[in-house]
């Protein structure tokens, strides 16, 4: 059978099989680079002196859009898979040395080690002649651990990572195959083998899946059988005359079946072997979710109506965003050096004229663009081609190839190329790539070496929306200007990814991304041809805010040094247009407004501000998902991370402790206040955590309570300045307070016990999914669990969230414990605190999810880009773990992996592989279904139904040293007759049990343990069909021991114990990626048990402020110069009018408002003193103002005089009139 690879899907091609592969197989040319120890090309032009002319805009350049036409549009798909190659580390030194001395540091150290096979390997491209802070180290031994802690422990080494490999998928996609369906992820084919050697479809990149007797496969060999060999590359470029666009996205959704079918697939076999057989995708372990268009029903203002206006969208990105108003004051980007890390660029393209330099970082011997992508980047920003101008034509480009045709690239390449643009000054850098592992220090480390060296880096924020955290790297650092998308109607692009962060889980809480969003939806920009196109993405956004980037700085160049990466970021957030009815998860500070942004640069001076600017927990839909819980008393704090972007230098230090300062007017002395922040800003930024909680004395108190957070932050100074900068900051902070709610409506969500990508390889939950094998949404109830939390917000619960061990918090104050999905050990310390709780009344709701050893081999995969095989930690669930949690109350979960769809009640269920009970008390209550065995699909590709699965229990828990079990076993445990009557049994029998169950509920009793096998119907990443109405029902019976009517009659036999219990895996590296667990001379132990977290609040400075008439959300602007440029005549704008929602919107506030403080140098000060005259002064003037009104209300009728009235009668009491 033949089969296509993910590599053979490129950016501009419409592949034609016949019988031959149209692409080159990059799994096999990139193992033998391993293998061969392969000299990297050095391809580099220097276009100094070419080109220099550049391009003067006209008022014909400027042009009106060309005529409108039904040509069909171009989206573009990006997807990314990353892997480590084997046998290759990248060794980062503390500083920068010539390659000799590196070569003898890497030697003195090996040389104390039995490590004999290793070599350096050559790195031939443009950074080679400079001095260097890494190698990449080729070791071949089989024991390498000696080799590297020895290269770990010398002094000049600061890390030893692994070497990574990138994949980018893009792929062009027709608009008029899109269809309405955005569950569907776009996928491309790649081969995979199965236990039978049989090679067959899957969904992803060079990647086979391959049973441990399959490793010794000749891969190559059995590739060359299926005619999987290389060929040239094809790829096609369009133009595009015009389009017409009525409803926007909903006109333009991606249908991704279509998608792999029309492109990457052949013929009936698209999509369907890998399902048939069981495979699991492999090769898209870091995958990158298709760009699916589209809205989410509130993200939009025009969700309600039924019709829209017709409308003819922007031809030109630049005239839609005003940059024409800069072109005419001669802004046009010139002195600024921009570099573009993409696929390359043409030197002879007609669209550019300013091209610097061109280098080329990858194993290619070709400077040119293959794809098509990074000529469309490079024309966003800067081409001067009529039909399709960029921003800046005037800018310098320099040009970094750092993928390959068939889109590969390495850590080292970008390493190699980041150093290079440092050396050659580069002032904007635009890198459309990224991905989930925000734990690849390489990377992460030099990103913030670039911008340390004021470099502004812009970055898409990902294309793996609507979800929620699923934000790349590096746009969620905070030294990046990360940038979402949205389409021409003003609404969230439904590809972009949604934040939050998810570094600082699980004890901690996201940061805000993305920074800005903007038109990243049928954005027109150069083909390779020299015509134009149309694209979509935020790889698409991205460009367009780098453009405007650039055109800004070239604005303000004369204003010598006080661009950086802070102040850029602060004057496009701070001049950011607010998008109604979006959250900041999803728009960061809104929508980029170029004009304003150069209106704020122009008066711009060196200060700190706060992202976001202020707190308000009551604000909706803007501060999502903080409105929608009010605080009480007794809860987990709620922890508010804003991030600090210093403008003052690159490094900085907050001099003393924030201070509190709460307004006693405003009951603000109500609200506990703690901190924990950065001890130093670097680079550019530091972040301030906010733990905000709610003092004993309003335990029974309901309000608004409010103050704010003041900060004083200090950099060095710069040259030609003696005393260090200094800015102070205020936080504004308005926060609602309830009395404490009763415990049976407080929900505790265990987030402690999850884990996710990166570090490990941690698998989906679905084992049906083909196309996202990774968990790497973080599963928290503000990411991937947002529409359950949701509900129960809706259903009037309250939910808090655990980022510590069980050991750390108080069980008397919640009803029920959710844990959802674990993946974590537990301590021993856990687990009998845990059942000392139960005792006392606290219940637990569980949703587990698969796990089974054999499935977890099958679905190891062997990755043939890298000769390394990749085994999962663990399964969806740690059911081992669970089961030793469970054990207290005689519960265990199986091995047994079913899937299917089931009726409960008048329900339609949906169950997503998970797992089943294997052991439940005879008193509890059971479901069985039928469903098929999922294992047994997989591991023998045999489907088989299984009649009566336990699938849910409930159990009233006993006290301890209850004699029911043995009453319990008497009635499960009868003859041949009472055995056919289980279900009708237990259902009598827990009828009769409900009155003394909540008997024992009233009086304090203990509580209840529910256990449901699948967490999937919860979880928003490939939600099918949702059971938020079964967790309704299964919380009625935690909370109060009523058990609901679908439970009671649908009970069916009880399951009796077993020995035959799930084991972990042998050989399992979880203990690499555990808080529980670790290894300690090759045996398993656990680890200590962290210390609870005790916070301190804040000693509060409480003021005598009345705030009754202050809006807290005007300190959104930077601080002006005293100054006023008049220099920007704005020209008129087609904006829609935003809706007043009773706060002013910052995008509305005059930039020069002196009122206006983001965080700048001062701020408004409140005295205490003037309230109490001013309360006077007002009283007077509204006296005086009665007087008047009294006064004129009784004032006698005017009388004419008598010369007047007889004038009067002479006229007959008439008048002219004109």
């Amino acid at each position: 059978m033949s089969g296509l690879t993910g590599a053979q899907l490129d950016a501009g091609s419409d592949n034609t099989i016949d019988g031959e592969n149209p692409k080159l197989f990059i799994g096999r040319r990139f193992s033998s680079l391993t293998e061969e120890n392969p000299v990297y090309n050095n391809n580099m032009e220097d276009n100094e002196g070419e080109g220099t002319t550049g391009a003067t805009l006209t008022p014909n350049q400027v042009s009106t859009n060309p005529p409108c036409s039904d040509t069909q549009h171009n989206h573009v798909k990006i997807q990314y898979s990353s892997s480590i190659v084997e046998n290759e580390y990248i060794v980062a030194f503390n500083g920068y040395y010539r390659q000799e001395a590196r070569e003898r540091f890497i030697q003195a150290a090996l040389n104390e080690t039995t490590v004999v096979r290793w070599e350096v390997m050559p790195r031939n491209n443009p950074a080679s002649d400079y001095p260097s802070d890494f190698d990449v180290v080729q070791i071949q031994e089989l024991h390498k651990n000696e080799g590297l802690d020895a290269l770990k422990d010398h002094p000049a080494v600061k890390r030893v990572t692994a070497q990574r490999m990138v994949i980018r998928h893009l792929h062009f996609v027709n608009s008029t195959d899109d269809d309405d369906d955005h569950h569907h992820h776009l996928s491309s084919s790649s081969p995979v083998f199965t236990a039978n050697d049989s090679l067959t479809t899957d969904d992803h990149l060079g990647v086979f899946n391959i049973s441990e007797a399959d490793l010794s496969l000749d891969i190559d060999n059995e590739l060359t059988e299926n005619n999987m060999e290389d060929s040239e590359e094809v790829t096609v470029d369009v133009d595009y005359e015009g389009y017409l666009s009525e409803g926007g996205e909903d006109d333009v959704k991606e249908d991704m079946e279509s998608v792999e079918k029309g492109v990457g697939c052949v013929g009936e076999e698209c999509g369907k072997e890998g399902e048939e057989n069981g495979t699991w995708p492999a090769s898209r372990k870091f995958r990158r979710s298709s760009l699916t268009l589209g809205t989410a029903f509130w993200q939009t203002t025009g969700r309600h109506s039924s019709r829209r206006l017709l409308r003819t969208i922007p031809r030109q990105i630049t005239s839609t965003l005003q940059a024409d108003v800069l072109w005419s004051m001669g802004i046009t980007g010139g002195g600024v050096r921009v570099a573009v890390f993409d696929t390359g660029l043409s030197k002879s393209h007609p669209h550019f004229k300013r091209i610097k330099e061109r280098t080329n970082w990858t194993n290619e011997k070709t400077l040119d663009d293959g794809l098509g992508h990074g000529t469309f980047v490079a024309g966003v920003i800067a081409s001067s081609g009529k039909t399709c101008l960029g921003f800046a034509p005037d800018a310098e480009l320099h040009i970094y190839r750092v993928f390959t045709n068939n889109q590969v690239s390495y850590t080292s390449w970008f390493l190699d190329a980041f150093n290079y643009a440092i050396l050659k000054k580069v002032d904007v850098l635009n890198l459309s790539i990224g991905g989930p592992d925000f734990m690849d220090h390489p990377f992460v480390d030099k990103v913030w070496e670039l911008t340390a060296n004021r470099v502004i880096m812009v970055s898409a924020i990902g294309n793996d929306g609507p979800l929620y955290g699923t934000l790349n790297n590096p746009a969620d650092q905070m030294d990046v200007i990360g940038v979402g998308g949205i389409n021409f109607e003003d609404q969230i692009a439904r590809f972009s990814s949604r934040g939050m962060t998810t570094w600082e889980l699980p004890q901690g809480y996201g940061r805000v991304k993305p920074d800005i969003v903007t038109y990243g939806s049928l954005v027109q920009g150069s083909s390779m041809e020299g015509k134009c196109r149309q694209l979509s993405g935020t790889s698409v956004a991205s460009p367009v805010v780098a453009g405007a980037v650039t055109l800004l700085a070239s604005g303000v160049l004369h204003r010598g040094g006080i661009i950086n990466p802070a102040s850029m970021k602060q004057a496009l957030m701070a001049s950011a247009r607010r998008l109604p009815g979006v959250n900041m998860f999803e728009q960061g500070h809104g929508k980029l407004d170029l004009v304003k942004a150069y209106q704020v640069l122009s008066k711009y001076k060196p200060q700190a501000s706060l992202s976001p600017s202020y707190i308000d927990l009551t604000e909706c839909q803007y501060m999502w998902p903080y409105c929608t819980q009010p605080l009480y008393h007794g809860a987990m704090p709620t922890i508010v991370n804003v991030t600090i972007l210093n403008g003052m230098g690159v490094s900085g230090r907050i001099i003393e402790k924030p201070v509190w300062h709460p307004y006693t007017p405003q009951f603000g002395q109500h609200l506990e206040i703690s901190f924990t922040y950065s001890e130093v800003l670097w680079p550019w930024s530091g972040h301030l955590a906010v733990w905000i909680s709610v003092a004993e004395s309003a335990k029974d108190w309901e309000g608004f309570a409010r103050g704010h957070i003041s900060i004083t932050i200090e950099s060095p100074p710069e040259e030609g300045e003696t005393q260090p900068r200094i800015s102070h900051v205020k936080l504004p902070v308005k926060a609602k307070t309830i009395p404490t709610p009763p415990r049976h409506k407080r929900v505790l969500w265990d987030q402690f016990h999850n884990l996710r990508y990166p570090p490990g390889y941690f698998p989906r939950d679905n084992l049906r999914t083909t196309n996202d094998p990774l968990d790497w949404n973080a599963d928290h109830i503000h990411t991937n669990f947002r529409d359950m939390y949701q509900h129960l917000r809706n259903s009037g619960y309250y939910v808090e969230v655990l980022g510590s061990p069980f050991t750390c918090f108080d069980a008397s104050k919640y009803g029920t414990l959710m844990i959802v999905d674990p993946e974590e050990e537990y301590f021993p310390e856990e687990v009998t605190k845990l059942r000392r709780d139960v005792e006392k009344g606290l219940s637990i709701i569980l949703f587990a999810d698969w796990y089974n050893v054999s499935v977890m081999k099958k679905v190891k995969f062997y990755d043939e880009n890298t000769k390394q095989l990749w085994m999962p930690v663990t399964g969806g669930s740690n059911i081992p773990a669970l089961n030793y949690l469970l054990a207290s109350w005689g519960v265990a979960l199986s091995d047994g992996v079913y899937e299917g769809d089931f009726t409960l009640g008048e329900r339609d269920m949906y169950y997503a592989t998970g797992t089943s009970l294997a052991q439940f008390p005879h008193h509890g209550t059971v479901i069985r279904k039928t469903l098929n065995d999922h294992a047994k699909e997989m591991l023998e590709a045999e489907t088989e139904s299984v009649q009566d699965v336990p699938i849910l229990g409930l159990l009233q828990t006993q006290m301890a040293g209850s004699g029911s079990e043995e009453g319990g076993d008497r009635g499960g445990g009868g003859g041949g007759e009472g055995g056919g009557g289980g279900p009708a049994a237990a259902a009598a029998a827990t009828g009769g049990q409900q009155q003394q169950q909540q008997q024992h509920q009233l009086q304090g009793g203990p509580g209840r343990v529910v256990v449901y096998g699948d967490s999937n119907c919860l979880d928003n990443s490939h939600l099918q069909k949702d059971c938020f109405w079964l967790l309704d029902a299964l919380l009625e019976f935690t909370t109060t021991a009523h058990l609901a009517n679908v439970f009671s009659t649908n009970a069916g036999p009880p399951v009796p114990p077993t020995t035959d219990l799930p084991t972990k895996m042998e050989n399992s590296n979880l203990h690499k990626h555990s808080k529980v667990v670790e290894h300690t001379l090759g045996m398993e132990q656990m680890r200590p048990l962290p210390e609870c977290p005790v916070l301190v609040p804040a000693i509060p400075q409480p003021l005598n402020v009345s705030t009754k008439n202050l809006n807290i959300h005007v300190g959104l602007k930077l601080l002006s110069q005293p100054e006023i440029v008049a220099a920007v005549k704005v020209a008129p704008v087609d904006i829609q009018p935003l809706p007043h929602d009773g706060h002013s919107n910052h995008g509305d506030v005059p930039v020069h408002s002196p009122s206006s403080g983001l965080g700048g140098s001062s701020v408004v000060g409140y005295s205490g003193e003037r309230t109490p005259a001013f309360a006077v002064l007002c009283m007077a003037v509204g006296v005086l103002l009665v007087c008047y009104w009294y006064r004129s209300r009784h004032r006698p009728k005017r009388r004419r005089n008598k010369i007047r009235r007889a004038f009067m009668a002479a006229i007959n009491g008439r008048l002219p009139t004109v």
